[in-house]
């Protein structure tokens, strides 16, 4: 049980929550963009249902989870940084 609790402290998380945290936020920009879209059309005098921002929140949430999935399905877990010195020569 310590032994995992020391590999798990010796994981570089820095990079790894880095790559979700840009997917998430790449997967929510495309998803505003879709939103921002809608709004131009209704300023056109098309017919389009106007989003509140709930309804944009929930859609930037939906479209950022796929990239989030797909980050975590690529590397699940951050590589462990193994600092042992091997003493054999």
């Amino acid at each position: 049980m310590t032994q995992h609790i020391v590999r798990i402290k010796k994981m570089n998380v820095s990079g790894w929550l880095y790559s979700l945290g840009a997917a998430f936020i790449g997967g929510g920009a495309t998803s505003a963009s879709a939103w921002l879209g809608l709004l131009a059309a209704k300023s056109a005098g098309m017919d389009v249902p106007s989003l509140n921002f709930q309804a944009l929140g929930i859609i930037m949430l939906s479209g950022a989870l796929p990239n989030f999935f797909s980050v975590l399905a690529k590397t699940p877990l951050p590589p462990v940084e193994d600092t042992e010195i091997d003493p054999t020569p």
